[in-house]
């Protein structure tokens, strides 16, 4: 009786130890310093380049949305007003074939 008791004991500071030994904090490896939390200044910088382009976009979006028409109705090209885009759509009109 005195050996399962025994055993039981060693099973028990086995699976103690192997649930409380990756709980400890554990030094750095030599030559790193713990980096868990901090961020790097390459990182700051990255994320403010990427704000101040996405702040010109939009400007710039937003100055192109204010000099559109107020209609795409086509007005100006169905009256007989040139189509420097070529964006008039086709009435059937006889054109150059197609080979």
């Amino acid at each position: 009786m005195a050996v399962q008791v025994e055993n039981v004991t060693a099973v028990v500071n086995q699976v103690v130890t192997g649930l409380l030994v990756p709980m400890q904090d554990r030094p750095p490896p030599p030559g790193q310093l713990p980096e868990f939390g901090n961020a790097a200044p390459a990182g700051l910088a990255i994320v403010l380049l990427l704000l101040l382009a996405t702040v010109f976009l939009i400007r710039n979006m937003s100055k192109r949305i204010t000099r559109l028409p107020e209609s795409f109705d086509g007005e100006d090209t169905a009256e007989g007003g040139s189509d420097p885009a070529g964006t008039a759509i086709d009435r059937g009109e006889p054109g150059p074939a197609r080979s």
